[in-house]
């Protein structure tokens, strides 16, 4: 069980998806402080997508995020020189940041686990329609041989869609509307809004 208060790593320009992986550089203190905690303790924190990028220089501790992140687990850390690490996290669950708890160096939150509905399945003709799309854009943009490779591992519908969310140029507000996907057709019908728009040229409004 996990505690009802974990830390909270904001992060510019980066949004993890449930069932994928991502690599983390730590050097600010405070969130090495973060990272000792965590890996004495559950391994667990929550990864969420800052609103605006801080300016250079800055460290981002008061820059406001969206309320949907992912809790993540540390699979691995690899300790470096002057405090540093290398760790590798696995995105869990989307959850939704309830409050943020002052008290440490680093942010903490209280947060609830947002269910995905994995049962609720998505029908051939999206599948068909999703399936066209990314081949179009992997060929406007060259990648057919990268993308026939993550279509052919071994994954589940919703592995699947989160790896190829992590893997395709989404802009980053764009990734963080599939993220606050609740279920796969919903997941999916996003995605194919995102590559139509993206072959059109065009950008979702108000992203």
């Amino acid at each position: 069980m996990l505690p009802a208060i974990l830390p909270l790593f904001p992060l510019p320009q980066v949004v993890l998806f449930p069932q994928t992986f991502l690599p983390l550089h730590v050097f600010e203190p405070r969130y090495q402080e973060l990272t000792v905690e965590v890996l004495n303790s559950h391994h667990h924190l929550v990864l969420a997508l800052m609103r605006e990028t801080p300016e250079p220089g800055a460290l981002g501790e008061t820059a406001s995020i969206f309320e949907t992140g992912c809790l993540a687990e540390i699979v691995r850390a690899e300790p470096l020189t002057g405090g540093r690490w290398n760790l590798l996290v696995q995105g869990k669950e989307a959850a939704r940041v309830l409050e943020e708890i002052p008290g440490k160096a680093f942010r903490q939150a209280r947060l609830e686990v947002l269910p995905f509905d994995s049962s609720v399945l998505w029908t051939g003709p999206l599948r068909k329609r999703l399936m066209a799309s990314l081949h179009a854009f992997a060929a406007s943009e060259g990648i057919e041989v990268q993308l026939k490779e993550l279509l052919d591992l071994p994954l589940e519908d919703m592995a699947r869609l989160n790896t190829l969310a992590m893997a395709l140029d989404f802009e980053p507000s764009e990734r963080q509307f599939l993220l606050e996907s609740r279920d796969l057709p919903t997941l999916a019908e996003r995605m194919l809004q995102l590559l139509d728009f993206a072959l059109g040229g065009r950008k979702i409004q108000g992203l």
